[in-house]
């Protein structure tokens, strides 16, 4: 997530961007605190929604068009 916020100014030109983040609140938001800036939009997903997108691993970057539909799907660390 560091990176994502460091980069967020270039990718929000083309993007909406938000962070999902997949465990407990309170421990969460206290590493972001601590590690971000506080630019970076941080939401959390719920088990619906993971099984939804097919999230089966982190980190899982997902790209939608203006529609909703899915126009990429990477998993792992993208440079």
């Amino acid at each position: 997530m560091p990176l994502l916020e460091k980069n967020l100014d270039t990718l929000s030109e083309e993007y909406n961007v938000i962070a999902l983040a997949h465990s407990d609140v309170e421990p969460t938001m206290e590493w972001v605190r601590n590690n971000l800036n506080g630019e970076l939009t941080i939401g959390f997903s719920t088990k619906d929604l993971r099984d939804n997108l097919q999230v089966v691993g982190q980190p899982i970057t997902i790209i939608f068009d203006t529609n909703g539909n899915i126009e990429s799907r990477e998993f792992g660390y993208i440079p």
